[in-house]
């Protein structure tokens, strides 16, 4: 056999043996290219708070701490994201969230305007608020929240804040609407029940008991025995800087850590 025809059998071989090889199994090819999320390019998040104590609040130490931060740190740690803070008002924050200059608030609500401009994780704590008077006034109020409206009472309350749907029929109606009073800080409704600008207010419980105590109002102000169910809340990422798998991650840290104890464990540190 002549040397032109040797070399055309060793190419006509490799050929056959290079078609005969079996392709890579697509599994094998996802094995390769998808990483663990502990090997996830860096999550870095800026979180948006306002003081609202047991919640949110600066300790003397100038530290962020409160529930919602403990909880929203554990979450951070078991979806191996980076968590930083800036400190503004409600309304601020829901226009930092919106530009995507803040990745993220706690205690928000759903609503189609906020679904717009952001993405929410699964509820991570069942919310409720209660109503406060002036001290001595109790008896002068009915046991219901839409009685104390049919009266004509003035209600305090914080702009963009969600109370629940009951609370949100009636801000929302014509006849009621002119009797809610909006303050853009929650502890300016304190201010304005004990100088008669409103007839009640409306506040977490959690806070109100705190607020009232730490501003030494607790001979000035009392709760009525009426509680307001507002429903689930969501931490509420900037639709524009955080994506879609983060809020994923979250939800699945969230379920760890209620499983592992560690979310019980927050609770029972901030029950009075």
């Amino acid at each position: 056999m002549n040397r032109s025809v040797t070399i055309f059998v060793g190419l006509c071989i490799c050929f056959i043996a290079a078609c005969s090889k079996p392709p890579e199994k697509p599994a094998e090819k996802q094995a390769k290219t998808t990483l663990p999320t502990s090997k996830v390019a860096d999550c870095n998040l800026l979180m948006g708070w306002d003081p609202w104590e047991p919640y949110m609040y600066l300790t003397p130490g100038d530290q962020v701490s409160g529930l919602d931060i403990e909880l929203i740190k554990a979450l951070a740690k078991e979806a191996n994201c980076k968590l930083s803070f800036t400190q503004d008002d409600w309304m601020s924050l829901l226009k930092r969230v919106e530009t995507g200059d803040v990745s993220l608030v706690a205690g928000a609500s759903i609503t189609e305007k906020r679904k717009e401009y952001a993405l929410f994780s699964a509820p991570y704590r069942d919310e409720s608020f209660v109503l406060y008077v002036r001290a001595g006034e109790a008896d002068a109020f009915k046991n219901s929240f839409e009685s104390i409206a049919d009266a004509g009472r003035k209600i305090g309350v914080t702009t963009d804040y969600i109370y629940g749907e009951q609370v949100s029929k009636l801000q929302d109606s014509e006849q009621y609407s002119g009797q809610f009073v909006y303050s853009a800080v929650g502890e300016r409704n304190y201010y304005n029940l004990t100088q008669h600008n409103v007839d009640v207010i409306i506040e977490d419980p959690f806070v109100g008991a705190y607020n009232i105590k730490r501003k030494g109002l607790t001979d000035q102000i009392e709760q009525l025995d009426i509680t307001i169910h507002s429903g689930e809340v969501h931490l509420m990422f900037s639709l524009k800087s955080v994506d879609h798998t983060i809020v994923e991650r979250f939800n699945e840290a969230l379920k760890k850590i209620k499983q592992n104890g560690t979310y019980q464990k927050i609770l029972n540190k901030y029950l009075l």
